[in-house]
């Protein structure tokens, strides 16, 4: 099996384009991020009795949206500017990670040193998904589209995270120590950060790589833009439409997929007692795994030419299938309704990275991605937030908010995708100040 996972991670010339080597420091960063959230969430959320758990989880969704105020304005500018230097970013992140799990480590009772220090591992987390994503483009095979090559790197990076996240349970539970699960968490960090330094040369956009066919045109060189200049620029730069339209109908999916994950969890604790609630909860989790495998899985293996298009389908198809549960709603068809959203929203998200590193210029990349991550957090913990708010008797009540968003925005986008294709000459979009237009390729 192991031999098949290494061939399977070489395949369709990754292995001489330099793929391999960001799939392998991708599995690294994914399981070692789930180590971490496992260890956290047996403090934060099942350490907690059961009159502090829906503070703790708001706090704790604060918390994970405070690194976007970071991460946009500031970091995503900062890693356009230190685009020679990739490797080295990647390595800090991970080596940050790593301290901060170290000093967890050592107060692993203390929520008032457990937050920031989760905080700071968020914005080290999130500035290396921002780096990878601009720079997965330099490493993809010709012949392998930009969907697939995230799918590749997502399915990997899935694979290790249930794997990370296992064995710190595992760690946990016989030592009866959160500390020692940070404490191989902060090893596994630093092993990261060293894969990290031997990732090819062409990562950094100093050396030469080739252009891949969905790339937008490279410019011969990176003019030195001050600091305070780049982020004014940043605000007032716009996206493609296609990009904007990718972006909304992710973020509903992401919204949808967090305001289920929470309600349903608090569902099953209201409702179920003892091994009903554990075999409930277990299924209703285990759906969303499957789900975003599948996903994944798909993106993997269908050609997605149009993938904002894909993305506005799937949405309707989230959505619709969450009225349907809500209709006939069982712990049965919550389970299939949570893998249809987790499935639908993993795909999405893949479409919505390869829609970016296509339409997005690469000096300008690195703050394309940190703008659409804060957006996609954003969603995700306003989903979260509602769902820990609301009532959690009525298991269906979740499904028809989750619908009703779902189906809502899928029309909305449908209907603004026509509009603006009947303002524009067939086959080709608008474009938006600051964004690259398609067109053919300019020598690099």
């Amino acid at each position: 099996m192991t031999h098949k996972v290494i061939e399977a991670s070489k395949a369709n010339g990754a292995h001489e384009s330099g793929l391999t080597a960001l799939i392998w420091n991708q599995v690294l960063s994914y399981g070692t991020d789930a180590m971490i959230t496992v260890a956290l969430a047996s403090t934060v959320f099942f350490g907690a009795s059961t009159h502090a758990q829906r503070g703790n989880v708001l706090l704790y969704l604060l918390v994970t949206m405070a690194p976007f105020a970071v991460v946009a304005p500031i970091i995503g500018p900062a890693l356009d500017r230190l685009q020679h230097g990739r490797r080295w970013a990647m390595a800090g992140s991970a080596i940050g990670r790593a301290v901060l799990a170290i000093v967890m480590a050592g107060h692993a009772n203390d929520l008032l040193v457990l937050y920031p220090c989760a905080l700071g591992s968020l914005v080290f987390s999130k500035a290396y998904s921002v780096v990878r994503a601009a720079a997965a483009p330099r490493l993809v095979p010709q012949e392998m589209t930009l969907v697939e090559a995230n799918a590749r790197l997502t399915i990997f990076g899935l694979g290790s995270a249930l794997i990370g996240g296992a064995l710190i349970g595992l760690i946990i539970k016989a030592t009866g120590s959160n500390a020692a699960g940070l404490w191989v968490t902060a090893i596994a960090f630093a092993a990261c950060a060293y894969f990290a330094f031997r990732l090819p040369r062409q990562v950094d956009s100093a050396q030469p790589a080739e252009r891949h066919p969905e790339e937008p045109a490279r410019p011969p060189t990176q003019k030195n833009v001050p600091p305070l200049a780049r982020i004014m620029a940043w605000a007032q730069r716009g996206f493609l439409p296609q990009v904007v339209i990718s972006l909304q109908g992710e973020s509903a999916l992401r919204f949808m997929s967090g305001f289920l994950t929470i309600f349903m969890a608090f569902w099953v604790e209201s409702t179920r007692h003892g091994l009903n609630a554990a075999v409930a909860l277990g299924a209703i989790v285990g759906a969303v795994g499957v789900g975003n495998v599948v996903g994944t899985g798909l993106g993997t293996r269908v050609k997605l030419a149009r993938p904002e298009i894909v993305i506005m389908i799937l949405l309707g198809v989230g959505g619709v299938a969450s009225l349907l549960c809500a209709l006939v709603f069982s712990v049965d068809f919550a389970v299939l309704g949570m893998l249809v959203v987790a499935a639908a929203n993993s795909l999405a998200k893949i479409g919505l990275d390869a829609v970016i590193q296509r339409d997005v210029a690469e000096t300008l990349r690195s703050s394309a991605f940190a703008r659409s991550e804060t957006f996609l957090q954003l969603a995700w913990v306003l989903g979260a937030a509602i769902g820990c708010l609301l009532p959690a008797d009525d298991g269906g009540l979740g499904f028809w908010v989750a619908g009703g968003v779902g189906t809502g925005v899928a029309v909305f986008l449908l209907l603004r995708t026509r509009a603006m294709t009947r303002n524009t000459s067939p086959g080709r979009w608008p474009e938006a100040p600051g964004s690259v237009a398609q067109g053919p390729s300019a020598p690099y």
